[in-house]
């Protein structure tokens, strides 16, 4: 599964806006760092891990 550009525009916003590395992001998020590194580039992930991001990200923006 690929996240949607909205979705990747996103997290890689919030990455950019925490300044952290992509090891202390994939912590944060609870996935491994090879999933979100995939995940960065626009490759495929597993549905899972794509779940995870997205309930990740939604928690961001609630938050805010």
């Amino acid at each position: 599964m690929i996240l949607s550009k909205e979705q990747l525009k996103a997290l890689r916003r919030a990455k950019g806006e925490m300044n952290i590395t992509t090891f202390a992001l994939a912590e944060q998020i609870g996935v491994s760092r090879f999933s979100l590194a995939r995940a960065l580039k626009g490759q495929g992930i597993t549905s899972n891990n794509a779940k995870i991001i997205n309930n990740w990200l939604i928690k961001q923006l609630l938050d805010k």
